[in-house]
């Protein structure tokens, strides 16, 4: 994918290499790859290589399989001494890599080579939104808007675990922690179990949540953490808080585990931000301040072997215009923010986003300058989420202007291979009848499950609770327990 290759080597020095002229003899030494203890990812996308002893000028990247070996030769602008931005081949000239798989890194250079480290080769196909379809899979016990979830890898390729915190349920604000298994068909389990013995330690809304795992970032084998990150106390507040909470997941069974406070509180209070952890940092962009007045800000911290936050960095390139209640994710080094609204909004009000899509390089927390995506969404959405697999991305539900409520429920566009200029993601396209889940909701939670279907190798959404959309100003319909998920392809 030649756009993430360009894109990301030309802003590689734009503060996230080291110095260039260090350790000329030294023989180069990786410490990790994607700041991560289990570095994965498809072939033809890059990946981050940290060290010392690289020298300035690039020498080679070697990737090993078996009797396959090629060498790779970065950009100048993409080798530092410290760190190397390098695209995974998908093999020779003869011979493709076996993947699912694994492969060995080393570093090549005047002064010898380095140690080798395994990066899991992991598979992609050519996923077609099109081609989906929905059902319903266990009710959450409450009906709740404003809640969060992510999904946690559990120990096997078959196994996870989805974890939901917060919300509002009609009369306040909760401490809601529920965990339930997730299988590789998307569905959950029969139960929903109540995280009884720890519960938020305080009631939140309307937060951002994130997890951290040896997948993602530097934390120990075997562990998982979750972040619930600002957000609202009260439902009467019209802005946010700073506060972090973490959890550990045990990964064999999904128990949470005691939240604390950590430290490192968010720079400002924030409610209806987003966030994501990539390559070993947490990131987290826009959102509400204490007054309810949307930020630009963007920040990054990197996460701790105990999973605890390091110091937050506040990225130079904020984004280009205040906003809360968009969506973010990072991928193939590439940060997207899409959608959101720009105006001071009441979070449980059909206030309608706009259509911006805004991409930057985001490498070892550092972002580069945010450029606006020639392709707009075609609905002016906020309060929605978003869902990738694959190079495609979904966004879907949320308030947005339409002919009727369901019209703009979900679009779809994908990464542009092509490397045309400004244009990160193609052009968006609607989707509707089967295809859609027909929940029509804002303020729900969503997540892509981190398992695969099992045949087909199709990626799986999950849509959770939120608020009936009825099209109108003011506040919505009924609150929402449903659980929704695609069951094709």
């Amino acid at each position: 994918m030649s756009l993430l290759l360009v894109f990301v080597g030309g802003i590689f020095c734009e503060g996230c290499g080291g110095p260039k002229s260090s350790n000329q003899s030294s023989v180069p030494t990786i410490q990790n790859i994607n700041s991560s203890t289990t570095p994965t990812s498809p072939v033809n996308l890059p990946i981050e290589i940290n060290g010392s002893g690289f020298q300035a000028a690039p020498g080679k990247v070697v990737f090993t399989q078996g009797s396959i070996s090629v060498n790779v030769t970065p950009a100048t602008s993409a080798w530092s001494d410290t760190g190397i931005i390098a695209v995974v081949p998908a093999g020779n000239s003869v011979t493709n890599f076996t993947v699912p798989g694994t492969v060995s890194v080393t570093i090549v250079t005047s002064t010898g080579t380095s140690n080798a480290v395994t990066v899991n080769l992991v598979a992609t196909i050519t996923f077609n939104p099109s081609q989906m379809s929905w059902g319903t899979t266990t009710m959450l016990p409450t009906a709740l808007t404003g809640l969060r979830a992510v999904a946690v890898p559990g120990t096997t390729s078959t196994g996870a675990f989805a974890i939901v915190t917060g919300g509002y349920n009609g009369s306040g604000n909760t401490k809601t922690v529920w965990s339930n298994t997730l299988s590789n068909t998307g569905t959950v389990g029969g139960t929903w179990q109540g995280v009884t013995t720890s519960p938020l330690p305080t009631t939140v809304a309307h937060h951002a949540m994130a997890d951290a795992d040896p997948t993602n970032s530097l934390v120990g084998s075997g562990k998982a953490y979750i972040y619930v990150i600002g957000g609202q106390r009260l439902p009467t507040d019209v802005g946010g808080t700073s506060s972090i909470y973490m959890a550990s997941v045990d990964p064999t069974n999904g128990a949470v585990g005691t939240w604390t406070l950590l430290t490192n509180s968010l720079p400002q209070a924030l409610m209806g931000a987003s966030a994501t952890v990539h390559n070993g940092y947490l990131y987290v962009a826009g959102g509400l301040n204490a007054t309810g007045t949307p930020v630009a800000a963007v920040y990054s911290a990197p996460v701790n072997a105990d999973g605890t936050i390091g110091t937050w960095t506040t990225a130079a390139n904020a984004l280009p215009t205040a906003r809360a209640f968009g969506t973010m994710v990072v991928f193939g080094g590439i940060i997207y923010y899409i959608n959101g609204d720009r105006n001071a909004s009441t979070p449980n009000i059909q206030d309608v986003g706009d259509q911006d899509v805004y991409y930057a390089s985001a490498v070892q927390g550092v972002i580069g300058t945010w450029t606006l995506n020639g392709n707009p969404t075609i609905h002016d959405r906020a309060k929605g989420v978003l869902f990738t697999a694959y190079g495609q991305f979904i966004a879907a539900e949320g308030v947005y202007t339409g002919s009727s409520v369901g019209s703009g429920e979900m679009e779809t566009s994908s990464v542009n291979a092509q490397n045309t200029t400004n244009v990160a993601l193609n052009s968006w396209t609607g989707l509707t009848g089967s295809r859609v889940a027909s929940a029509n909701v804002y303020n729900a939670a969503g997540f892509t499950s981190p398992l695969f279907a099992p045949t087909t190798n199709g990626p799986r959404f999950l849509i959770l609770g939120g608020q009936a959309l009825t099209g109108t100003t003011g506040a919505g319909g009924a609150l929402r327990s449903t659980v929704y998920y695609n069951t094709a392809p």
